[in-house]
């Protein structure tokens, strides 16, 4: 192959943050993605807020001393990966107002939109897209 390099308008990709603000939730909890921390300003508490009639949550910084509020997220240099919450007082809500379109046991991953004038991150439940985890290798695959 031959080209002129020069000439290349190379950028720098960020593998550090994912392109898109992503929630996952699935049976052991729900995870939010590095862009969800960067969008936010990497809070050290959120709130989880939720409509279960139109299916949107959303997370909100907040004080530490909040009633109700999550811990969330280290300093920026400090947090190394992703953020999940585990806790059952955020999951049944979630998978309660998912209802019977969501299948139990399976992962779901819902695309968060930012909304500047509350500073919050929103889901939209109705949005969420069905995924496989990681296949494993069968047995007659791994010989």
């Amino acid at each position: 192959m031959n080209f002129d390099f020069s000439s290349l308008n190379f950028e720098t990709i960020d593998s550090n943050i994912n392109a898109y603000p992503d929630m996952y939730l699935n049976q052991n909890g729900v995870t939010f993605t590095k862009k969800v921390l960067e969008d936010l300003g990497y809070p050290a508490y959120v709130l989880c807020l939720l409509d279960a009639k139109a299916k949107v949550f959303a997370i909100r910084m907040c004080k530490s001393n909040e009633p109700k509020g999550f811990k969330f997220s280290k300093p920026r240099g400090e947090q190394k990966g992703v953020v999940t919450i585990s806790s059952k007082n955020l999951l049944e809500p979630l998978r309660a107002a998912t209802g019977e379109d969501w299948v139990p046991g399976k992962r779901y991953r819902v695309r968060g939109f930012w909304v500047a004038d509350a500073k919050t991150m929103c889901f939209d439940l109705n949005e969420g897209v069905q995924e496989d985890f990681r296949p494993n290798p069968t047995n007659s695959d791994a010989k």
